[in-house]
């Protein structure tokens, strides 16, 4: 042999002794390890396996299997007997596993690595790490190493400490480094001591994270923290947690109220400081406190301590209080009504009413208000005051809000779909809704998806709620750019920013009834006014709200208010009833010529004494008749034709007394009206007995009758009234 040769041969067996020393460290804590050719899916010797009792044995036989032996039953039969076919499903590696190995190798891959779950031949639990080192040999055939580990011992340690840090963030707040507010439950209800609880919170906390960032307003939360333990005796007792944001809560186990209030100053005091030290706003704490006794839940003594923080809030001296009990029954009750708002929503509780507008000129119908009403399933009617606030304060509104829009699109398009006359139908959104980003984008969605025309839903947003918040313009932007009407609701009822009609896409200012209230007074009647002749001047539609007499009605029809809801005009009807003034519209549509008509109507309306609970105008000569406003009653009641004024007179004298049917039928006869009339407006009167609901009633007709000069038709506008 050469000396190449041989110089060959050593380098080969270097080679063989190195791999035989890596393949002994890698295997030295191995339970198991075995050759197999992944090409021929073949186990070509058998092999042992080693229990943590120290036993050895035949892994092949283990598995009631012996060499030679493909490689994929043997894979198949060590899952089902050593995991267990009800566990195979939590590890699908060993489905097709031969194949993966193969892939990854032709991939570029040299290891591959599965951990599981197995039960030992004496039973116990063990935590297997099997890897695959993969080569090919001499004939380019793909085969693996596969070592097997117990790694029970390891995976215990990693899982006690995964354990201890799940803990520490289950149980310790990341800002303060104490007692979040579960760490809190359990410690109080550990100590099982009876005390009081109190709230804590910093009147308007986002003010600071907004001028100073968020990571000064995470220094003072610490601050804070540091306060609580400087003041509140943990030694003797006290325990306290931090919630969220800038919440707090501590609970003292005592019911002495000087103590409690002793400890609040001094932390209300303490927190001056952090406000200097940290140079951020004034610190302006508010507290709330509630009794606690082993057994009761501490979510309920926390929530009281809540509402009594609320009620120190309202005060003008203190900055804190503490609970009443009789605060239990408004809080039982705003959880029934928490409570009962996903099944209010399934069952479709929430109704939506709509308060008629109404062109105060022709007192033609020009659209409506959507509001709404909880009947719940037993009939119970349950006002908006008593559950708006409550789902503001949770978070509900977002929902109720876009509940109610998708209804009213719903309702416009079923009256599209049934050719009834379509108004403009606006729709109150909340303070609290305009703070969701995607607000805009989903109302649009959804009127797109319905496919009703967005100049058909003008957006109501409260005046407060526009001067308030920052954001409003942005908000105003995005939905006038999206095609919906912008309506400035409550005008005047608290702080009014004129320049704000300026800057936002407001369409329409709703003036408040508070303003409306002072017509007739000098210095409302100037301040309304203006008012309205700067929106007018601005291009913005004037509506009044809340209007209840002629005279609020003369004065805004003279200063030019483009349209009026109110009691004057109609109550807030429920959609059957709003419903019959859309088809009344849609009958009576320019088919009146109420530029003529109104001085008659509005003068003689004046001189009426008792308010008429019907009206209608006449025309005598054409034998037609009209309701300008708030006869839906009427119509319901008697069932008469709209066809002809004469229809209608025959049909209404069935309801006439007997006694009373000649004189009744000589009075409102059309040709004896037509006839007597002696040439200038006049006004007839009759009184009489009908049936009214049911109930024999003294009514009083007047009739004002005059005549058009540019076309000598003659017309009556007729009004009746309880006597």
């Amino acid at each position: 042999m050469g000396e190449g040769a041989n110089r060959r041969e050593e380098i080969l067996q270097r080679a063989l002794y190195y791999e035989s020393q890596y393949r002994n460290a890698m295997v030295s804590d191995a339970v198991s390890f075995y050759d197999l050719n992944l090409t021929k899916d073949l186990i070509e010797t058998d092999f042992f396996y080693k229990s943590s009792e120290g036993d050895i044995r035949s892994t092949l036989d283990l598995v009631g299997l012996s060499a030679p032996c493909k490689f994929s039953d043997f894979i198949d039969t060590w899952a089902n007997k050593m995991v267990g076919p009800d566990n195979i499903e939590k590890y699908p590696f060993f489905q097709n596993l031969r194949q993966t190995m193969i892939d990854l190798y032709n991939q570029g891959k040299r290891d591959y690595v599965v951990e599981y779950w197995m039960t030992s031949t004496h039973g116990k639990k063990v935590y297997v790490n099997q890897s695959f080192l993969l080569t090919t040999n001499e004939y380019g055939e793909i085969c693996a190493l596969s070592i097997v580990k117990d790694h029970t011992k390891t995976r215990a340690l990693e899982d006690d400490a995964h354990k201890k840090e799940l803990e520490q963030y289950a149980y310790y707040d990341p800002v303060t480094h104490g007692y979040n507010y579960i760490k809190f439950k359990d410690r109080l209800n550990e100590v099982s001591i009876a005390g009081s609880i109190i709230s804590l919170d910093i009147h308007s906390f986002k003010i600071i994270n907004s001028i100073c960032g968020i990571l000064r307003g995470d220094q003072v939360i610490e601050a804070i923290w540091n306060l609580i333990k400087d003041i509140f005796e943990f030694e003797n007792g006290d325990i306290a947690g931090h919630i969220n944001a800038d919440h707090f809560i501590i609970f003292v186990p005592s019911f002495d109220q000087e103590v409690i209030i002793r400890k609040i100053k001094n932390m209300t005091l303490a927190l001056n400081i952090i406000s200097a030290e940290l140079s951020v706003p004034q610190l302006m704490p508010y507290y709330g406190v509630a009794k606690w006794t082993p057994g009761k839940k501490i979510e309920l003594s926390y929530s009281e301590s809540v509402a009594a923080k609320h009620n120190a809030k309202e005060l003008q001296n203190l900055n804190y209080a503490f609970f009443d009990e009789a605060d239990t029954v408004r809080l039982i009750k705003e959880k029934t009504i928490v409570d009962s708002f996903e099944n209010a929503l399934a069952r479709k509780e929430f109704k939506v009413w709509y308060q008629p507008k109404y062109n105060p000129v022709n007192g033609q119908l020009v659209g409506a208000e959507a509001l709404v009403r909880w009947q719940t399933e037993e009939g119970a009617i349950i006002p908006p005051g008593d559950f708006i606030s409550i789902f503001e304060k949770n978070g509900m509104i977002r929902r109720f809000d876009e509940y109610i829009f998708r209804n009213v699109c719903k309702q416009i398009k079923t009256w599209e779909f049934s050719h009834k006359k379509i108004v403009p139908i606006s729709i109150n959104l909340s303070r609290i809704s305009l703070y969701y980003k995607n607000i805009v984008t989903d109302y649009k969605r959804i009127s797109e998806e319905i496919g009703i025309d967005k100049s058909l839903l003008p957006i109501e947003i409260t005046e407060t709620a526009a001067v308030t918040n920052n954001e409003i313009k942005d908000i105003a932007d995005a939905f006038y750019a999206a095609g919906f009407k912008l309506h400035m609701d409550d005008f005047g009822s608290g702080y009014s920013s004129l320049a704000s009609l300026n800057v936002m896409h407001f369409d329409t200012l709703k003036i408040d009834k508070s303003l409306i209230d002072y017509i007739g007074n000098f210095g409302g009647d100037r301040l309304l006014e203006h008012t309205i002749l700067l929106a007018k001047e601005l291009g913005m539609h004037v509506t009044a709200e809340g209007v209840e007499n002629d005279k609020q009605v003369a004065f805004l029809k003279h200063v030019g208010c483009d349209s009026i809801q109110g009691f004057f005009y109609s109550k807030p009807l429920p959609c059957a009833e709003f419903e019959k003034l859309l088809e009344n519209l849609s009958l009576t549509e320019n088919k009146i010529p109420y530029d003529f008509l109104d001085n008659h109507i509005t003068s003689y309306k004046l001189s009426i004494i008792k308010p008429p609970i019907y009206s209608f105008v006449i025309n005598l000569t054409k034998n037609t008749f009209f309701e300008p406003s708030g006869s839906s009653d009427w119509r319901e009641e008697t069932n008469i034709p709209y066809e002809t004024f004469d229809e209608a007179v025959r049909e209404m004298m069935n309801f006439i007394l007997p006694e009373y049917k000649q004189a009744y039928y000589n009075f409102i006869n059309r040709k004896h009206l037509i006839e007597s009339y002696l040439g200038h407006p006049e006004t007839r009167i009759i009184e009489y007995k009908r049936m009214f609901h049911g109930k024999e009633t003294d009514m009083r007709l007047m009739a004002h009758i005059f005549k058009d000069e540019s076309t000598d038709e003659l017309w009556m506008y007729e009004t009746v009234a309880l006597q």
